[in-house]
């Protein structure tokens, strides 16, 4: 066999376990960023002295407010 193409796959199978490698890195990057947004909102609510239901209540009201603009929003198409 040609000593260039074992070299070539021997490298690509390097890359291979590199990628891996940090594609891993990645995720547990990804969960720490997500585990320290939820310790700051959770820092945040406290601080404005809201429980967790007031919380739930609110991103609630929210939600349907959001859906009831969208709703709006698609029964507008095409008026001006």
């Amino acid at each position: 066999m040609n000593p260039r193409i074992a070299k070539l796959r021997a490298e690509k199978s390097k890359n291979c376990d590199r990628i891996s490698s940090l594609q891993a890195r990645n995720k547990r990057i990804d969960e720490q960023i997500l585990k320290l947004e939820n310790t700051d909102i959770l820092g945040m609510v406290r601080e404005i002295g809201m429980t967790p239901d007031q919380l739930a209540e609110l991103l609630g009201r929210a939600e349907k407010a959001q859906i009831a603009s969208e709703m709006e929003d698609s029964g507008n198409d095409g008026e001006v």
